[in-house]
């Protein structure tokens, strides 16, 4: 069994950023949600962004199998993406990457 597991996110936010989002953002606020809902040690986890489509604004994450649960809440209690209300949306989960090319409209 794979020691991953993959997901396939959207992001929604409210209105249209001015500046182009960057995966290297996207990560970080991922990151900083971790923090703070699981505090500094607790929320010590590796996220991996795959793939990143600015345009429609989804996401293929990696994150280790056993911190899999703590990144889903995390990503559900985001609120605000770079000050704009935002929501994330996970559209699929899978241990096999592959298994998420039916959910990709890349």
């Amino acid at each position: 069994m794979s020691a991953f597991v993959y997901l396939d996110v959207s992001l929604h936010l409210k209105t249209i950023p001015r500046e182009p989002i960057l995966p290297v953002f996207l990560k970080g606020g991922i990151i900083t949600s971790l923090e703070e809902v699981f505090g500094e040690i607790g929320g010590c986890t590796t996220v991996d962004v795959l793939k990143f489509n600015p345009e429609t604004l989804k996401v293929i994450l990696r994150v280790p199998k056993e911190d899999y649960v703590k990144v889903r809440t995390a990503l559900t209690l985001i609120a605000t993406f770079q000050g704009i209300p935002c929501r994330f949306h996970v559209n699929c989960a899978s241990p096999l990457l592959l298994s998420l090319v039916r959910c990709e409209d890349f």
